[in-house]
Protein backbone atom coordinates (compact mmCIF):
# COMPACT_ATOMS: atom_id res chain seq x y z
CA UNK A 1 0.00 0.00 0.00
CA UNK A 2 3.10 2.20 1.38
CA UNK A 3 4.72 1.79 -2.22
CA UNK A 4 1.52 3.10 -4.03
CA UNK A 5 1.53 6.09 -2.28
CA UNK A 6 4.77 6.96 -2.41
CA UNK A 7 6.31 8.56 -5.95
CA UNK A 8 10.42 9.70 -5.25
CA UNK A 9 10.14 12.74 -7.94
CA UNK A 10 6.88 13.97 -6.47
CA UNK A 11 8.31 14.51 -2.98
CA UNK A 12 11.41 16.07 -4.26
CA UNK A 13 9.29 18.63 -6.06
CA UNK A 14 6.60 19.08 -3.08
CA UNK A 15 9.42 19.53 -0.69
CA UNK A 16 11.72 21.88 -3.30
CA UNK A 17 7.73 23.78 -3.92
CA UNK A 18 7.98 24.59 0.34
CA UNK A 19 10.67 25.84 0.34
CA UNK A 20 10.15 28.42 -2.10
CA UNK A 21 7.09 29.55 -0.61
CA UNK A 22 8.59 29.93 2.43
CA UNK A 23 11.44 31.95 1.02
CA UNK A 24 8.73 33.97 -0.57
CA UNK A 25 6.38 34.67 2.97
CA UNK A 26 9.88 35.48 4.45
CA UNK A 27 10.68 38.00 1.79
CA UNK A 28 7.44 39.67 1.91
CA UNK A 29 7.72 41.89 -1.21
CA UNK A 30 6.30 44.64 -0.97
CA UNK A 31 6.10 47.10 -4.43
CA UNK A 32 4.65 50.69 -4.40
CA UNK A 33 3.03 49.96 -6.88
CA UNK A 34 1.02 46.55 -6.03
CA UNK A 35 0.06 48.69 -2.89
CA UNK A 36 -3.64 49.06 -4.04
CA UNK A 37 -3.71 45.62 -4.96
CA UNK A 38 -2.43 44.52 -1.68
CA UNK A 39 -4.91 46.76 -0.03
CA UNK A 40 -8.00 44.84 -1.62
CA UNK A 41 -5.77 41.36 -1.10
CA UNK A 42 -6.57 41.70 2.62
CA UNK A 43 -9.71 43.77 3.20
CA UNK A 44 -10.65 40.35 1.62
CA UNK A 45 -11.20 36.85 2.21
CA UNK A 46 -13.44 33.69 1.20
CA UNK A 47 -16.12 33.58 3.62
CA UNK A 48 -17.07 37.29 2.68
CA UNK A 49 -19.22 35.56 0.20
CA UNK A 50 -21.15 33.68 2.74
CA UNK A 51 -21.82 36.34 4.82
CA UNK A 52 -22.57 38.55 1.62
CA UNK A 53 -23.85 36.27 -0.42
CA UNK A 54 -25.49 32.93 1.29
CA UNK A 55 -26.02 34.51 4.79
CA UNK A 56 -29.78 34.30 5.88
CA UNK A 57 -31.11 37.08 5.73
CA UNK A 58 -34.53 36.44 7.67
CA UNK A 59 -35.06 38.53 11.06
CA UNK A 60 -34.71 37.33 13.87
CA UNK A 61 -34.85 39.76 16.87
CA UNK A 62 -32.53 38.95 19.75
CA UNK A 63 -34.57 38.90 22.67
CA UNK A 64 -31.89 40.16 25.39
CA UNK A 65 -30.04 42.58 23.25
CA UNK A 66 -31.73 46.08 22.90
CA UNK A 67 -29.97 49.10 21.30
CA UNK A 68 -30.77 52.67 22.00
CA UNK A 69 -29.69 55.18 19.52
CA UNK A 70 -27.86 58.21 21.90
CA UNK A 71 -28.94 61.13 19.21
CA UNK A 72 -27.27 62.76 16.83
CA UNK A 73 -24.18 64.61 17.55
CA UNK A 74 -22.99 64.00 21.09
CA UNK A 75 -25.35 64.00 23.31
CA UNK A 76 -25.88 65.90 26.54
CA UNK A 77 -24.96 64.46 29.54
CA UNK A 78 -28.15 65.54 31.11
CA UNK A 79 -30.20 63.50 28.49
CA UNK A 80 -27.96 61.02 28.63
CA UNK A 81 -29.18 61.32 32.71
CA UNK A 82 -32.51 60.79 31.98
CA UNK A 83 -32.07 57.85 29.24
CA UNK A 84 -30.63 56.27 32.42
CA UNK A 85 -32.88 57.10 34.54
CA UNK A 86 -35.80 55.59 32.57
CA UNK A 87 -33.85 52.31 31.66
CA UNK A 88 -33.36 51.66 34.88
CA UNK A 89 -36.91 52.14 36.34
CA UNK A 90 -37.42 49.30 33.14
CA UNK A 91 -35.83 46.74 35.04
CA UNK A 92 -32.83 46.30 33.01
CA UNK A 93 -30.44 43.68 34.20
CA UNK A 94 -26.94 45.23 32.01
CA UNK A 95 -27.08 48.89 31.14
CA UNK A 96 -23.86 49.74 28.82
CA UNK A 97 -22.52 52.95 26.86
CA UNK A 98 -20.98 53.49 23.99
CA UNK A 99 -20.05 56.90 24.33
CA UNK A 100 -16.72 58.53 25.74
CA UNK A 101 -17.24 60.34 28.93
CA UNK A 102 -13.34 61.78 28.73
CA UNK A 103 -13.73 64.85 30.71
CA UNK A 104 -16.22 66.40 33.52
CA UNK A 105 -18.53 69.23 32.18
CA UNK A 106 -19.93 70.20 35.64
CA UNK A 107 -18.89 68.34 38.39
CA UNK A 108 -21.12 69.23 40.73
CA UNK A 109 -24.24 70.09 38.87
CA UNK A 110 -24.65 68.04 35.69
CA UNK A 111 -22.34 64.90 36.39
CA UNK A 112 -22.79 64.39 39.94
CA UNK A 113 -26.34 63.62 38.41
CA UNK A 114 -25.19 61.52 35.91
CA UNK A 115 -23.14 59.59 38.51
CA UNK A 116 -26.39 59.34 41.08
CA UNK A 117 -28.11 57.84 38.12
CA UNK A 118 -25.74 55.21 37.24
CA UNK A 119 -25.27 54.31 40.84
CA UNK A 120 -29.02 53.47 40.93
CA UNK A 121 -27.91 50.05 39.00
CA UNK A 122 -25.48 47.58 40.17
CA UNK A 123 -24.41 46.24 36.35
CA UNK A 124 -23.16 49.28 34.43
CA UNK A 125 -20.58 49.38 31.75
CA UNK A 126 -19.04 52.75 30.40
CA UNK A 127 -16.93 52.27 27.26
CA UNK A 128 -12.61 53.30 27.49
CA UNK A 129 -9.96 53.04 25.04
CA UNK A 130 -6.50 51.35 25.29
CA UNK A 131 -3.62 53.37 24.29
CA UNK A 132 0.38 53.92 24.14
CA UNK A 133 1.35 49.78 23.78
CA UNK A 134 4.20 49.18 25.08
CA UNK A 135 7.77 47.66 23.27
CA UNK A 136 6.57 44.38 24.49
CA UNK A 137 3.48 44.51 22.50
CA UNK A 138 1.30 43.14 24.65
CA UNK A 139 1.02 45.65 27.33
CA UNK A 140 -0.94 48.95 27.66
CA UNK A 141 0.07 51.90 29.43
CA UNK A 142 -2.89 53.64 29.86
CA UNK A 143 -6.81 53.83 29.53
CA UNK A 144 -8.11 56.58 28.12
CA UNK A 145 -11.73 58.68 27.25
CA UNK A 146 -13.57 57.83 30.43
CA UNK A 147 -12.75 60.07 33.35
CA UNK A 148 -12.23 59.04 36.92
CA UNK A 149 -15.69 60.51 38.09
CA UNK A 150 -17.49 58.04 36.64
CA UNK A 151 -15.03 55.22 35.83
CA UNK A 152 -14.23 54.68 39.98
CA UNK A 153 -17.84 53.86 40.63
CA UNK A 154 -18.65 51.47 37.43
CA UNK A 155 -17.24 48.89 35.47
CA UNK A 156 -15.52 49.48 32.46
CA UNK A 157 -14.37 47.93 29.03
CA UNK A 158 -12.40 49.03 26.26
CA UNK A 159 -14.26 49.54 22.77
CA UNK A 160 -10.84 49.28 20.52
CA UNK A 161 -11.31 47.21 17.30
CA UNK A 162 -7.98 45.14 15.90
CA UNK A 163 -7.41 45.83 12.32
CA UNK A 164 -4.65 44.24 11.97
CA UNK A 165 -3.25 45.83 8.56
CA UNK A 166 -6.98 45.56 7.69
CA UNK A 167 -10.25 48.00 7.08
CA UNK A 168 -12.87 45.40 7.76
CA UNK A 169 -13.36 44.75 11.44
CA UNK A 170 -13.34 40.95 11.83
CA UNK A 171 -11.04 40.08 14.80
CA UNK A 172 -11.87 41.18 18.56
CA UNK A 173 -9.60 40.61 21.89
CA UNK A 174 -11.54 39.39 25.26
CA UNK A 175 -9.29 40.76 27.32
CA UNK A 176 -5.88 42.73 27.53
CA UNK A 177 -3.03 43.41 30.12
CA UNK A 178 -2.57 47.13 31.35
CA UNK A 179 -0.26 48.88 33.83
CA UNK A 180 -3.41 48.80 35.85
CA UNK A 181 -4.10 45.09 35.84
CA UNK A 182 -5.95 42.93 33.16
CA UNK A 183 -9.02 45.04 31.38
CA UNK A 184 -11.95 43.30 29.55
CA UNK A 185 -13.18 44.48 26.31
CA UNK A 186 -16.57 46.10 26.28
CA UNK A 187 -18.55 43.40 24.99
CA UNK A 188 -16.85 40.58 27.37
CA UNK A 189 -17.25 42.86 30.47
CA UNK A 190 -21.41 43.22 29.81
CA UNK A 191 -21.26 39.28 29.10
CA UNK A 192 -19.47 38.81 32.02
CA UNK A 193 -22.44 40.25 33.77
CA UNK A 194 -24.91 39.33 32.37
CA UNK A 195 -24.30 35.37 32.03
CA UNK A 196 -20.83 34.90 34.12
CA UNK A 197 -20.86 30.90 32.36
CA UNK A 198 -20.57 32.37 28.94
CA UNK A 199 -16.84 33.87 30.00
CA UNK A 200 -16.16 30.78 31.05
CA UNK A 201 -16.52 29.07 27.80
CA UNK A 202 -14.87 31.98 26.01
CA UNK A 203 -11.60 31.32 28.60
CA UNK A 204 -11.42 28.39 28.00
CA UNK A 205 -10.78 28.45 24.45
CA UNK A 206 -7.58 30.24 25.73
CA UNK A 207 -7.50 32.57 22.07
CA UNK A 208 -6.02 36.21 22.43
CA UNK A 209 -8.09 37.04 19.98
CA UNK A 210 -11.27 35.38 18.39
CA UNK A 211 -13.26 36.07 14.85
CA UNK A 212 -16.27 37.78 15.35
CA UNK A 213 -18.92 35.87 13.67
CA UNK A 214 -21.50 38.04 12.27
CA UNK A 215 -25.16 37.03 12.86
CA UNK A 216 -26.79 40.06 11.07
CA UNK A 217 -26.91 43.63 11.06
CA UNK A 218 -29.16 46.29 13.27
CA UNK A 219 -32.21 45.10 12.03
CA UNK A 220 -31.37 41.49 14.43
CA UNK A 221 -31.97 43.52 17.36
CA UNK A 222 -34.75 45.52 19.09
CA UNK A 223 -33.72 49.08 18.56
CA UNK A 224 -35.44 52.36 20.03
CA UNK A 225 -34.62 56.38 19.40
CA UNK A 226 -34.00 58.66 22.32
CA UNK A 227 -37.62 60.20 21.73
CA UNK A 228 -38.90 56.43 22.68
CA UNK A 229 -37.04 56.08 25.85
CA UNK A 230 -37.63 59.35 27.28
CA UNK A 231 -41.59 59.73 26.12
CA UNK A 232 -43.11 59.02 29.65
CA UNK A 233 -45.91 57.66 27.99
CA UNK A 234 -44.29 54.68 26.34
CA UNK A 235 -43.96 51.65 28.31
CA UNK A 236 -40.81 50.09 28.62
CA UNK A 237 -40.57 47.39 31.35
CA UNK A 238 -41.88 44.59 28.89
CA UNK A 239 -39.29 45.14 26.52
CA UNK A 240 -36.54 46.29 28.93
CA UNK A 241 -36.82 44.20 32.40
CA UNK A 242 -34.00 41.71 32.26
CA UNK A 243 -32.35 42.70 28.92
CA UNK A 244 -29.01 44.07 28.08
CA UNK A 245 -28.93 47.81 27.30
CA UNK A 246 -26.91 48.81 24.78
CA UNK A 247 -26.66 53.21 24.02
CA UNK A 248 -24.65 54.36 21.41
CA UNK A 249 -25.05 56.49 18.18
CA UNK A 250 -27.17 54.60 15.71
CA UNK A 251 -28.98 56.39 13.88
CA UNK A 252 -32.60 54.74 12.87
CA UNK A 253 -33.49 56.76 9.95
CA UNK A 254 -32.24 55.15 6.49
CA UNK A 255 -31.94 58.78 4.87
CA UNK A 256 -29.35 60.17 7.74
CA UNK A 257 -26.52 57.52 7.70
CA UNK A 258 -23.73 60.05 9.07
CA UNK A 259 -20.38 58.37 8.65
CA UNK A 260 -19.20 58.63 12.43
CA UNK A 261 -18.38 55.38 13.99
CA UNK A 262 -19.02 53.28 11.52
CA UNK A 263 -16.65 50.69 10.09
CA UNK A 264 -16.43 48.01 7.07
CA UNK A 265 -17.35 44.64 8.15
CA UNK A 266 -17.84 41.20 6.34
CA UNK A 267 -21.81 41.99 6.03
CA UNK A 268 -21.13 44.45 3.38
CA UNK A 269 -22.71 43.71 0.56
CA UNK A 270 -19.94 45.33 -1.72
CA UNK A 271 -16.94 42.27 -0.44
CA UNK A 272 -14.51 43.70 -3.26
CA UNK A 273 -14.02 47.55 -3.91
CA UNK A 274 -16.02 49.10 -0.72
CA UNK A 275 -16.56 52.40 -0.93
CA UNK A 276 -18.85 52.80 2.58
CA UNK A 277 -18.39 51.80 5.69
CA UNK A 278 -21.47 49.31 6.48
CA UNK A 279 -21.88 48.85 10.36
CA UNK A 280 -22.06 51.02 13.26
CA UNK A 281 -19.69 50.39 16.29
CA UNK A 282 -22.37 49.72 18.77
CA UNK A 283 -24.00 47.09 16.65
CA UNK A 284 -20.43 45.22 15.81
CA UNK A 285 -20.14 45.01 19.72
CA UNK A 286 -24.03 43.33 19.95
CA UNK A 287 -22.71 41.29 17.65
CA UNK A 288 -19.71 40.28 19.45
CA UNK A 289 -22.28 40.23 22.78
CA UNK A 290 -24.48 37.77 20.84
CA UNK A 291 -21.72 35.27 19.63
CA UNK A 292 -20.39 35.04 23.18
CA UNK A 293 -23.94 34.32 24.47
CA UNK A 294 -25.05 32.00 22.03
CA UNK A 295 -21.33 30.24 22.02
CA UNK A 296 -21.13 30.66 18.02
CA UNK A 297 -17.46 31.02 17.96
CA UNK A 298 -15.52 30.69 14.46
CA UNK A 299 -13.28 27.56 14.78
CA UNK A 300 -10.31 27.75 12.71
CA UNK A 301 -7.48 24.62 12.04
CA UNK A 302 -4.26 25.08 14.08
CA UNK A 303 -1.35 26.10 11.94
CA UNK A 304 0.28 23.01 11.99
CA UNK A 305 -2.93 20.98 10.79
CA UNK A 306 -2.96 23.35 8.05
CA UNK A 307 0.52 22.39 7.35
CA UNK A 308 0.17 19.12 7.10
CA UNK A 309 -2.81 19.58 4.96
CA UNK A 310 -1.36 21.49 2.28
CA UNK A 311 1.52 18.92 2.17
CA UNK A 312 -0.84 16.36 1.22
CA UNK A 313 -2.51 18.24 -1.35
CA UNK A 314 0.65 19.14 -2.91
CA UNK A 315 1.87 16.06 -2.97
CA UNK A 316 -0.88 14.69 -4.70
CA UNK A 317 -1.46 17.62 -6.66
CA UNK A 318 2.22 17.53 -8.45
CA UNK A 319 1.91 13.59 -9.09
CA UNK A 320 -1.08 14.00 -10.75
CA UNK A 321 0.48 16.85 -12.85
CA UNK A 322 3.66 14.97 -13.17
CA UNK A 323 1.93 12.23 -14.56
CA UNK A 324 0.08 14.17 -17.20
CA UNK A 325 3.40 16.05 -17.75
CA UNK A 326 5.11 12.31 -19.38
CA UNK A 327 2.02 10.35 -21.35
CA UNK A 328 0.70 14.00 -22.68
CA UNK A 329 3.55 16.41 -23.03
CA UNK A 330 2.02 18.85 -26.32
CA UNK A 331 -1.47 19.61 -24.56
CA UNK A 332 0.27 19.84 -21.14
CA UNK A 333 -0.42 23.61 -20.62
CA UNK A 334 -3.94 23.48 -21.46
CA UNK A 335 -4.91 20.42 -19.48
CA UNK A 336 -3.28 21.88 -16.32
CA UNK A 337 -4.42 25.34 -16.99
CA UNK A 338 -7.84 24.21 -16.69
CA UNK A 339 -7.32 21.51 -13.53
CA UNK A 340 -5.70 24.68 -12.01
CA UNK A 341 -9.02 27.15 -12.02
CA UNK A 342 -10.96 24.02 -11.41
CA UNK A 343 -9.30 23.20 -8.48
CA UNK A 344 -9.30 26.86 -7.18
CA UNK A 345 -13.38 27.05 -7.63
CA UNK A 346 -13.77 23.71 -5.81
CA UNK A 347 -11.18 25.13 -3.08
CA UNK A 348 -13.74 28.20 -2.77
CA UNK A 349 -16.68 26.29 -2.67
CA UNK A 350 -15.31 23.73 0.06
CA UNK A 351 -13.92 26.97 2.30
CA UNK A 352 -17.12 28.80 2.13
CA UNK A 353 -19.79 25.37 2.73
CA UNK A 354 -17.62 24.63 5.95
CA UNK A 355 -17.82 27.94 7.01
CA UNK A 356 -21.64 28.11 6.38
CA UNK A 357 -22.43 24.82 7.78
CA UNK A 358 -19.73 24.40 11.05
CA UNK A 359 -18.16 28.02 11.50
CA UNK A 360 -14.81 26.22 10.42
CA UNK A 361 -12.61 28.56 8.22
CA UNK A 362 -9.34 27.55 6.27
CA UNK A 363 -7.09 29.50 5.25
CA UNK A 364 -5.79 28.35 1.70
CA UNK A 365 -3.56 31.08 1.11
CA UNK A 366 -0.62 28.16 1.31
CA UNK A 367 -2.55 25.23 -1.19
CA UNK A 368 -3.51 28.35 -3.79
CA UNK A 369 -0.05 29.38 -3.96
CA UNK A 370 0.79 25.90 -4.39
CA UNK A 371 -1.92 25.21 -7.23
CA UNK A 372 -0.61 28.21 -8.71
CA UNK A 373 3.33 27.02 -8.68
CA UNK A 374 2.61 23.49 -9.72
CA UNK A 375 2.75 23.81 -13.99
CA UNK A 376 5.96 25.58 -13.86
CA UNK A 377 7.58 23.31 -10.81
CA UNK A 378 7.03 20.32 -12.74
CA UNK A 379 8.37 21.48 -15.89
CA UNK A 380 11.11 23.17 -14.24
CA UNK A 381 12.13 20.34 -12.02
CA UNK A 382 12.23 17.25 -15.01
CA UNK A 383 13.52 19.00 -17.40
CA UNK A 384 16.54 21.07 -15.37
CA UNK A 385 16.84 19.86 -12.00
CA UNK A 386 16.69 16.17 -12.83
CA UNK A 387 18.77 16.02 -16.15
CA UNK A 388 21.13 17.96 -14.76
CA UNK A 389 21.76 15.74 -11.51
CA UNK A 390 22.93 12.03 -12.57
CA UNK A 391 21.88 10.48 -9.16
CA UNK A 392 18.30 12.26 -9.55
CA UNK A 393 17.92 10.83 -12.97
CA UNK A 394 18.63 7.09 -11.50
CA UNK A 395 15.96 7.54 -9.19
CA UNK A 396 12.62 5.61 -10.69
CA UNK A 397 9.52 7.31 -10.49
CA UNK A 398 7.66 4.73 -8.73
CA UNK A 399 9.36 1.92 -5.89
CA UNK A 400 9.75 -0.98 -8.04
CA UNK A 401 7.11 -3.21 -7.18
CA UNK A 402 8.09 -6.27 -4.48
CA UNK A 403 8.65 -9.67 -5.81
CA UNK A 404 6.45 -12.06 -4.42
CA UNK A 405 7.90 -15.24 -3.44
CA UNK A 406 6.72 -18.12 -4.56
CA UNK A 407 4.74 -20.54 -2.77
CA UNK A 408 6.04 -23.58 -1.77
CA UNK A 409 4.45 -26.62 -3.08
CA UNK A 410 2.55 -29.06 -0.29
CA UNK A 411 4.80 -31.98 0.74
CA UNK A 412 3.37 -35.51 -0.68
CA UNK A 413 3.06 -37.56 1.79
CA UNK A 414 4.98 -40.62 1.53
CA UNK A 415 3.13 -43.95 2.08
CA UNK A 416 5.49 -46.44 4.23
CA UNK A 417 7.50 -49.05 2.30
CA UNK A 418 6.80 -52.78 2.90
CA UNK A 419 9.63 -54.51 3.94
CA UNK A 420 10.13 -58.23 2.28
CA UNK A 421 9.88 -60.97 4.57
CA UNK A 422 12.95 -63.28 3.68
CA UNK A 423 12.20 -66.78 2.90
CA UNK A 424 13.59 -69.11 5.46
CA UNK A 425 16.38 -71.46 3.93
CA UNK A 426 15.65 -75.05 3.02
CA UNK A 427 17.25 -78.09 5.13
CA UNK A 428 19.58 -80.97 3.29
CA UNK A 429 17.22 -83.22 4.61
CA UNK A 430 14.37 -81.79 2.54
CA UNK A 431 16.50 -82.04 -0.58
CA UNK A 432 17.35 -85.34 -0.12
Amino acid sequence: MLRRLFYPHSLIVTCMMFILIWFLDVIRINLHFLNPFNETLRDYEITDIVYSRLRNSKIKLDNRIVLVHCGNGHPSRDTLRLMVDRIVDAGAKVLAIDIMLSEQKKPFVIDSLLRESLLRMENVVLANELHDLADDGRTFRSQVNCDTFFSDYVYTGFINFIDHDSSTIRLFSPREVTTDGECLSFAARIAKLYDPSSMERLFKRNNEVEEIFYSGNENQFVQFGPKDILDSTNELQSTLSGKIVLIGFLPLDAWDKPLLDRHYTPLNARYTGRNTPDMYGVVIHANILRMILDNTYVNELPFWANMVLTFVFCYFNIHFFYQIFRRVSLPYQFITRFLQLGEIVLLFFIVALLFHYYRIKMDVAYWITALLLTFDAVKFYDNGVRKRFAFLSRIPYALPPTEKRPKKDKKEIEQPIEEAVPEAPKSSASKE
